[in-house]
């Protein structure tokens, strides 16, 4: 490759995955608000520490999707997908 071409192939491999980031994080943010908005009671004693738990969970989940998915996403990929339903 030239030199002119290599910068380019990576700002834009960049781009891709950030906003493939950025997507990842909206979607799983997205169900976990919905979730919390249409899903079951939350378990236990203190609610507003489990909803912080499953939207800071879905946000980071979603934006180091490559560590998240190789934790928890082999295992069951229909679910780290739609999480937390």
């Amino acid at each position: 490759m030239s030199g002119t071409t290599a910068p380019n192939a990576r700002e834009r491999s960049l781009r891709v995955f950030v906003a493939v980031s950025f997507g990842f994080a909206a979607w799983r943010v997205l169900l976990a608000l919905a979730y919390l908005a249409f899903g079951p009671p939350l378990p236990g004693d203190l609610p507003l520490t489990e909803a912080f738990f499953l939207l800071s969970k879905a946000f980071l989940g979603g934006l180091f999707w490559p560590i998240s998915l190789a934790i928890e996403g082999w295992r069951n990929p229909l679910g780290w997908i739609f999480y937390p339903w």
